[in-house]
């Protein structure tokens, strides 16, 4: 298995838990271009997610913008979680 593989999600290990980074399937994956590599948009914030209730609120808003029915929903959840971070992301 390849370190690509076998990284687990930053957020699921905050709450406890051990599942894979989903990559690119994820809404906080900002995809890499030709100077950036793809890299989890929580970790290159920097967040300190050690606090399971942030862990735990970021789960529920990657949720939610997953779930959205159409782009509206998608940009607002998108709004409400850099209002929450008090950062333009």
């Amino acid at each position: 298995m390849n370190q690509v593989e076998s990284k687990l999600c930053t957020l699921h290990l905050a709450d406890g838990r051990r599942e894979p980074c989903t990559r690119e399937r994820c809404t906080f994956w900002e995809n890499g271009g030709a100077v950036v590599a793809g890299d989890c948009l929580i970790e290159r914030l920097g967040l300190d997610v050690r606090d399971g209730d942030l862990a735990r609120y970021l789960l529920e808003v990657r949720e939610r913008v997953e779930q959205a029915r159409n782009r509206a929903e998608a940009e607002a959840a998108h709004r409400e979680f850099a209002h929450r971070l008090g950062r333009d992301v």
